[in-house]
């Protein structure tokens, strides 16, 4: 019997498959689309504006920019979908349509759509950051927009930036389309900006807010691989505003260890601040470096172990850090590695937080000596930190039953002995879990037998009955 032919693949929504799908078909739903979708039709009459050649696509885009900016009214709830599909086709549009024709004139174009946003954030209730996106995005596209423009058409750039870096941006669009660009311009032209912005650079006394235009400053100097223009910046700035940790991280990756010693060595001065849903959407936070870690790697870069490793030593005695404790064996001499692994293990035994020295055992990893801490402190133990004693516990079941005993047992106490009866499905699980334990071979050694703690348990919570009628009778009774 001929087997049924198999069924044609299956076309996808790419160019392959809108290919296939023919020029006369595609002009039908592209006519139909535009008669149901304005945003669309607008993106449709920029594409053919663009047919004629850079004015043509201007005068429209300007048209539409005009219209955005001069427009007051408040986005009620129900069209804020409506409007974000339309200020994203305005971005593509500028982007994709202009941008074919003529770079430097869609950048401008982009630049004044972007410098827009702070009127667009007080006519729209954008809780859902989608608004914000938009222009973070059409941050991100100016970057490579920028990429496009002749390096003789580059020097007319800065100068559409500039005005809108003075003194704070609070929504950060502004910084972000900024530092965007500047990574894409020529070191010539990023020189001129930069001593522009210099000139331009006014930081109020006592403020605890970073200018728009050090942030930029910053990033042209990156841009042009300039560390000790990098650097200058931060020393020209106020104390309460440097971050001298990131100056010396950047210093000792580039070997200069002298120099980030001292500045790692720098006190940061805590300050208020804010953070830019520009800086979440994009990325752009980053934590700071850790500076103690990052001291005890330029000590080494200047060859002094001895106060690198007294440095990590302090680090993994404040915290029981395992990474720190890697770093450390890692750079202790021949021989030298097993000594300071049992000095550590020594530490942790005796330190002052149990639930840390127990984090630790569990991450290095070491379960028997995890396992041997945890039935020895069996009456320390929180339920409250559920998220990793639970983890524990039921690694501890296969070969350690004791320690997974204790473990249970804190977590059952803290839903029984707080009430927590959306949690009470979780303590009868616990409960038959301990039962099963404690038929085990060592299940309750060192620990109360399992039926002396279930007696207790119901001696003390006995009027918990949402939980004891979730547990069979014979389940106590018995013990």
């Amino acid at each position: 019997m001929v087997k049924a032919a198999k069924a044609a693949k299956k076309a996808k929504l790419d160019r392959d498959g809108l290919t296939a799908l023919g020029l006369e078909r595609l002009i039908e739903i592209a006519l139909d689309e535009a008669a149901l979708n304005t945003s669309f039709k607008r993106r449709l009459n920029a594409a053919l504006a663009g047919i004629s050649g850079a004015s043509g696509v201007a005068k429209l885009t300007d048209s539409r920019l005009t219209a955005l900016e001069k427009s007051n009214t408040r986005i009620r709830w129900q069209k804020e979908r409506a409007f974000g599909n339309d200020l994203d086709s305005i971005s593509a549009s500028i982007v994709k349509e202009f941008g074919a024709v003529d770079p430097g004139m869609a950048l401008e174009r982009l630049v004044r759509f972007v410098f827009g946003y702070e009127g667009i954030a007080e006519r729209v209730n954008d809780s859902s950051g989608r608004i914000a996106g938009i222009y973070v995005q059409a941050c991100e596209a100016a970057g490579r927009l920028a990429q496009a423009v002749p390096v003789d058409q580059q020097a007319r750039i800065p100068p559409l930036l500039t005005p809108g870096l003075h003194g704070m941006d609070y929504h950060g669009v502004k910084t972000l389309l900024a530092v965007r660009i500047a990574a894409a311009l020529s070191p010539d032209v990023l020189k001129a900006w930069d001593e522009t912005l210099a000139s331009a650079v006014k930081i109020p006394a006592g403020t605890t807010f970073l200018p728009a235009i050090v942030h930029v400053r910053r990033a042209i100097a990156d841009a042009r691989g300039d560390l000790d223009a990098y650097v200058a910046i931060e020393e020209a700035l106020p104390e309460a505003l440097r971050e001298p940790t990131v100056v010396a991280e950047r210093l000792h990756a580039a070997g200069r260890n002298a120099e980030a010693l001292i500045w790692v060595r720098k006190q940061r001065k805590s300050r208020v601040g804010f953070i830019r849903r520009s800086d979440i959407l994009s990325g752009g936070l980053k934590p700071l470096p850790d500076k103690d870690r990052l001291e005890a790697a330029i000590l080494d870069g200047l060859k002094d172990r001895p106060a690198s490793q007294a440095l990590r030593w302090k680090i993994f005695e404040q915290g029981l850090d395992p990474a720190v404790l890697r770093e450390y064996i890692a750079k202790a001499g021949d021989f030298e590695e097993f000594e300071a692994l049992d000095k550590a293990f020594a530490f942790v035994e005796s330190y002052r937080e149990p639930h840390t020295a127990l984090r630790f055992y569990l991450a290095w990893p070491r379960l028997d000596l995890a396992a041997r801490y945890v039935v020895a402190r069996w009456g320390v133990w929180e339920g409250e930190f559920y998220e990793f004693l639970l983890p524990a516990a039921e690694a501890f079941e296969t070969d350690y039953p004791a320690a997974a005993t204790a473990l249970y047992r804190a977590l059952l106490d803290r839903i029984i002995g707080r009430g927590l009866s959306e949690a009470y499905g979780y303590g009868a699980d616990y409960l038959a879990r301990l039962s099963a334990l404690a038929k085990r071979p060592g299940g309750n050694d060192g620990l109360m037998s399992h039926a002396d703690y279930v007696a207790d348990l119901r001696r003390q919570h006995i009027r918990r009955h949402g939980f004891w009628d979730r547990i069979p009778p014979e389940a106590y009774r018995s013990q």
